[in-house]
């Protein structure tokens, strides 16, 4: 394995030791990341992402490249959490569109108020420029990994 590949494999498992640490980065008021697991986590912010208009089954599970059976137990839990409601389409009305109920927007805005403190904390001594430099990086490397992700779907 040569230097590059070495250096590559660091930044990804950094990457993702900071993504867990910042999910239980102890319990707020907001506890949505300490109830849900990881893939529940997903299918929720697919469905916060498409507020307020909602989104279908099927696109959640297409997004995420899983299968809607998977995406409809997920949504079973998220609906008994009273996280996320199911309503009838307006467009077609045996269509099932999913939306974020009242709590699961707060406890959205919650979580998201906690993320930006802890991020804030542990970022303190970063400078404005190298977080809008790793920032921009983060996201040329998604963006990459979409494109290869479709031309392999292909």
């Amino acid at each position: 394995m040569d230097n590059a590949n070495i250096k590559s494999e660091h930044l990804w498992r950094n990457l993702l030791r900071l993504a867990d640490r910042l999910s239980s980065s102890g319990v707020t008021v907001c506890d949505l990341p300490n109830r849900l697991p990881l893939p529940q986590l997903r299918v929720v912010g697919v469905i916060y992402d498409h507020h307020p208009h909602g989104i279908m089954l099927k696109e959640i599970a297409d997004e995420l490249n899983l299968t809607p059976g998977a995406i409809s137990q997920t949504v079973d839990v998220l609906v008994k959490e009273n996280i996320v409601e199911r309503t009838v389409s307006p467009s077609d009305r045996r269509a099932i569109l999913l939306k974020p109920t009242a709590i699961g927007l707060q406890l959205k805005e919650q979580h998201t108020q906690h993320v930006d403190n802890v991020m804030q904390t542990i970022c303190k001594d970063v400078s404005k420029e190298d977080i809008t430099a790793f920032t921009r990086v983060l996201d040329h490397l998604l963006e990459q990994m979409n494109l290869l992700q479709n031309s392999n779907d292909k």
